[in-house]
């Protein structure tokens, strides 16, 4: 048994027997001095977990020999770096030019500029009948939305009350029959007679005497909590319509708008394209004069 000092202890404790003849003398060393280059000496390094030992240098050597193997080995191919951009690496974004050339084509006369196919595909572009198509199927999408919202609103106009198509019967009373009638009884009767003013929207929504849902009271079906919360619903239904009504208004004035502009560009295209055939027919005259 080797303790951490590697110090014998068979003096202390041995196995056959304690005899005096064959006491160990007395190390004169102490501690690991001088005893660390004889073979199988082990020791531990100031700093490790474990002692070190004379296979320690093997180890090491091994290690180094795998790292420069991995070296010589072909690495993995790493994932394709993201495009960049050549004319954004060493300029401000955004570049302060195109990253195109400009046109270098001046159009001196009606007829080169009537030639130029980018300029026909400018003034002959669909581009102005899309948005127009777009424009109108926004608007009839939203006139689907005006009409379920006013029959939203006539719903919660009518009364939810079953009206009684036949009229009350009114029974004949003697005079001395409502001379009977105290004060109080004949204005109860005239209130029971009195019509309901109560608004529809109220009766569809509101419950008077307070029944909770639930079986229990709270204070959410209160109502003034009832009342509130129908305000508040109200007024975002009546936001949501102005909304919707704004909405069509300014896809009518896009509408418009491209009307004027697409009449402008026809107009423009037509004048050029009377002077460009002008300027040909100058100049075939003047080629058969």
């Amino acid at each position: 048994m080797l303790l951490p000092l590697s110090d014998q202890n068979a003096a202390y404790y041995p196995s056959h027997g304690y005899d005096s003849e064959d006491e160990v003398d007395v190390a004169i060393h102490r501690g690991n001095w001088g005893i660390k280059d004889t073979k199988g000496a082990r020791w531990a390094r100031r700093g490790k977990i474990t002692s070190w030992g004379p296979n320690m240098g093997e180890w090491e050597a091994e290690e180094r020999t795998r790292k420069r193997i991995n070296l010589l080995l072909p690495q993995n191919k790493r994932s394709p770096s993201p495009p960049s951009l050549p004319h954004l690496s060493h300029s401000p974004s955004p570049p302060l030019v195109a990253p195109y050339p400009a046109p270098i084509t001046q159009h001196l006369t009606y007829s080169s500029f009537v030639m130029d196919k980018s300029v026909t595909h400018t003034f002959r572009s669909n581009l102005l009948d899309e948005l127009e198509t777009a424009t109108n199927g926004l608007i009839e999408g939203e006139a689907t939305m005006k009409r379920a919202m006013g029959r939203l609103w006539q719903v919660m106009s009518e009364d939810p009350e079953p009206k009684s198509v036949e009229p009350p019967i009114v029974t004949k009373r003697e005079d001395e029959e409502i001379e009977e009638l105290s004060e109080q009884d004949a204005r109860a009767k005239r209130l029971a007679r009195a019509p309901d003013l109560t608004p529809p929207i109220h009766k569809l929504f509101l419950f008077h005497n307070n029944p909770s849902v639930y079986g229990e009271q709270s204070h959410f079906t209160t109502p003034e909590s009832q009342q509130g919360n129908l305000e508040r619903a109200m007024a975002v239904m009546r936001e949501l319509q102005d909304d919707g009504r704004e909405y069509v208004e300014r896809l009518q004035e896009i509408r418009e708008s491209l009307g004027d502009v697409r009449a402008h560009r026809n107009g423009i295209w037509d004048m050029v394209r009377e002077r460009a055939v002008h300027e040909l027919q100058d100049a075939a005259f003047e080629a058969a004069g």
